[in-house]
């Protein structure tokens, strides 16, 4: 196939017949594959795999600023004709050109130019489009987001790089966004700072005590999976993507001039070269080997099972003595050993693991849970089948398309349900999990239940403890910035590609509280224990 071009209007047409040499030429070249050019939602997970993508989907949704869903996925009104298919086009020719992981702002930016378009009594058509309207849609955009400028952004490159360079109007339009950029508010910096109100991002002393606490005295798994990631994270600055895609084989040793030391291999989110960070005292290094440990020993059996999912995609994974029943019907008690259930499925609980009954029977007392009984139903075994397979993404068996890490090569990969406090984890049916997931238990969950609340764990004021995934990094570089570390070494350990980064992590201010942090002083509660 030959190079694809982008896309340049004739300047002796006129704009219209531009835009329709345009629209051809978009669906012409489509990035996207499985798509329909005439479904209002585009699913594009497949597009530029992101870090740690995991389950997520992607959905690009061609809805209106009218569309009362809202942030629901479906789409109620869609942008009126002509300008939906400009819309489409000039999302197609963005991911296509730009290859980017994250694309609404693009979507907002179109909505925003239809609205004003309507709003001005004009055609719904990008032929229509001028300086006034383009004003018009960015206030459209600063009325609709706190912070604009991003958006606003997109908004002009939708311009100069699309709609400029496809002559589509009757007149060239110059044009800059008039939304200013605003410095960012910080929610992370401890104590007030010429006398604004500040929210601190940092957790407490006791915060991270207790979790410190959790980690050591806690037998319950999804504990421990949390205290887990809390312990990587707590290693070195991390995000927590990179944390949750941190491969199997992620500990490294180098013989330095005190010995062997030992480190994890990263994989920086955000441009950094791949670096490996080293730990910072023996204990850490002891902590961090046996954290690296028992996560590979809990997610071995699914990442068993993801290994034949890689290599025989659309067959279910059976273990070693479960191996004759492919394709024959069965019971319920081989359906829980199957996925690797400890108990057996209750019979009425059959439809929640889309089991369909045969209407046949067995008398062999070795298929069922109870051998005293005198017989158990059976089910089909395509039913089970698709209801484990239908659990993997489309983008399976890849975890994280910035560096192609597999499944069943990645720390993070568990069993189903393993983060759940109630549900009965599934050994054999490979699970990973989202950062929303660990905020959840670290503090964020809508229903209450955390970390924090299973373990009898409050502020010291009684109210609920919460933590972001995010605070760990801003404290371990808010103690390197107080240690006096060079920028270019912070910004190393941090995995970052750009130093003037690290400010927005500069909490050096703070002197007392970074003492709170050096010494555990009066912060911490008299009963806490650091085991």
């Amino acid at each position: 196939m030959g190079e694809i071009v982008y896309f340049v209007g004739k300047a002796g047409l006129a704009a219209t017949a531009n835009l329709q040499s345009f629209i051809h030429h978009a669906k012409e070249n489509i990035p996207f594959t499985n798509i329909s050019w005439n479904d209002n939602s585009w699913n594009i997970t497949s597009f530029k795999i992101g870090k740690n993508q995991g389950r997520t989907k992607k959905i690009a949704h061609f809805k209106s600023l009218r569309d009362p869903s809202g942030s629901k996925s479906t789409v109620e009104i869609p942008f009126d004709l002509p300008f939906l298919d400009f819309a489409k086009s000039a999302f197609s020719e963005v991911m296509r050109r730009f290859q980017l992981q994250e694309f609404r702002r693009y979507l907002y930016s179109m909505q925003a130019i239809e609205q004003a378009l309507l709003n001005a009594g004009r055609p719904a058509c990008i032929t229509a489009l001028d300086a006034t309207i383009l004003d018009d849609a960015a206030q459209l955009l600063q009325d609709r987001f706190k912070d604009a400028w991003s958006v606003g952004r997109c908004l002009e490159r939708l311009l100069t790089q699309i709609i400029a360079p496809a002559k589509i109007t009757p007149a060239p339009i110059e044009w800059v966004s008039p939304i200013p950029y605003k410095q960012p508010i910080r929610t992370d910096r401890v104590a007030p700072k010429n006398n604004d109100k500040v929210v601190s991002r940092l957790p407490s002393v006791q915060t991270i005590l207790d979790l410190a606490e959790i980690h050591h005295t806690s037998k319950h798994i999804p504990d421990r999976v949390v205290t887990a990631f809390v312990t990587l994270a707590m290693f070195a600055p991390s995000r927590a993507s990179e944390v949750l895609s941190l491969p199997v084989n992620c500990i490294r040793h180098v013989e330095g001039e005190d010995g062997l030391m030992m480190g994890l291999a990263w994989d920086p989110a955000k441009g950094g070269m791949p670096l490996t960070k080293f730990a910072a005292s023996e204990t850490f290094e002891r902590l961090a080997t046996e954290t690296v440990d028992f996560l590979l020993s809990l997610g071995e059996p699914a990442r068993k099972a993801a290994l034949w999912y890689a290599q025989n995609p659309g067959q279910l994974y059976l273990p070693a003595e479960f191996k004759h029943l492919r394709g024959k019907p069965i019971t319920l008690y081989e359906a829980s050993k199957i996925m690797g259930k400890e108990t057996a499925i209750h019979s009425s609980h059959a439809s929640r693991y889309g089991l369909v009954k045969t209407g046949e029977k067995t008398s062999d007392p070795a298929r069922r849970s109870d051998p005293n009984g005198s017989w158990a139903g059976l089910f089909e075994f395509s039913s089970l089948e698709k209801y484990v397979l239908d659990k993997l993404p489309e983008i399976f068996p890849t975890l994280d398309g910035t560096t192609g890490l597999q499944w069943h090569d990645a720390l993070f990969v568990l069993p189903e349900n393993t983060l759940s406090p109630t549900a009965e984890s599934l050994l054999n049916v490979p699970a990973v999990f989202s950062i929303n997931q660990i905020n959840n238990q670290l503090g964020a969950n809508p229903g209450g239940v955390t970390i924090f609340s299973r373990n009898g764990k409050t502020n010291r004021d009684g109210s609920p403890t919460a933590i972001t995934t995010h605070g760990f990094r801003h404290l371990l570089n808010t103690l390197a910035q107080s240690k006096h570390l060079s920028e270019s070494l912070i910004a190393f350990w941090s995995g970052r590609k750009n130093v003037k980064q690290n400010e927005w992590y500069d909490h050096v201010p703070q002197e007392a509280f970074i003492e709170a942090y050096l010494k555990l002083g009066d912060n911490v509660g008299a009963d806490s224990t650091l085991t």
